[in-house]
């Protein structure tokens, strides 16, 4: 039942992630929507995968370990400062909560933050998915995956690029450009196009280091 309900939650966030950076597309309310909805999936996520937590100082750190704690880790501090500087802003669904003198600080978080944990989160997805790829070797048409999986990869360093990832993710571009013409759909099949390109390096990453740690 567990293993079920982390797949959902997984699925859920996947989904909803490339919705949450439509922003203007979406609405400013439906933006703080699923925006709440996906921090409630992230604590109900982590609440389930607690263990981890309790491992952390036990057994022995493989290059593959470090890479993943490390990960999972940024992860976490993107992922928890997202929502708070969101909500601190929040112009619709948490009006309750004072104005802080700091806001000129929380948008600047608020917009380098969603994109560091966009790429974060989808490298974590593909560093998950390394048993699925094994098992994938045994399907009848790996090579066409494989292929597929490449040309979309492709397709999504030019995505982060057309997207504005770079200048999000240094601050140098400190304002949301979005074209308020433009159909969700070649948006979604963008930001989709990057999360496989980071999850296939992800995944790619988990195998080059699990290969190392073995030869060693």
């Amino acid at each position: 039942m567990k293993s079920r309900l982390r797949i959902f939650l997984d699925i859920a966030m996947t989904v909803l992630m490339p919705l949450l950076m439509a922003y203007s597309l979406v609405g400013e309310t439906a933006h703080e929507i699923i925006g709440s909805v996906i921090f409630i999936l992230f604590i109900v996520h982590h609440i389930l995968n607690r263990k981890w937590y309790g491992a952390v100082c036990k057994g022995r750190y493989t290059p593959r370990r470090i890479f993943q704690t490390v990960l999972n880790t940024a992860l976490f501090v993107f992922m928890i400062l997202q929502p708070v500087s969101g909500i601190l802003l929040s112009k619709h669904l948490y009006t309750f909560i004072p104005i802080l003198p700091v806001t000129a600080a929380l948008r600047s978080v608020h917009m380098i933050v969603p994109y560091w944990g966009y790429v974060l989160l989808s490298v974590h997805a593909g560093t998950h998915l390394l048993p699925l790829m094994s098992k994938m070797k045994k399907a009848p048409l790996p090579q066409v995956l494989f292929c597929a999986d490449i040309l979309i990869s492709g397709y999504g360093v030019y995505a982060f690029i057309k997207r504005g990832f770079p200048g999000y993710m240094s601050g140098s571009t400190m304002f949301a450009f979005f074209n308020a013409g433009e159909p969700l759909v070649p948006f979604f099949l963008d930001y989709i196009a990057v999360m496989v390109l980071f999850a296939s390096l992800g995944t790619l990453t988990a195998y080059l280091l699990h290969k190392f740690t073995k030869t060693r």
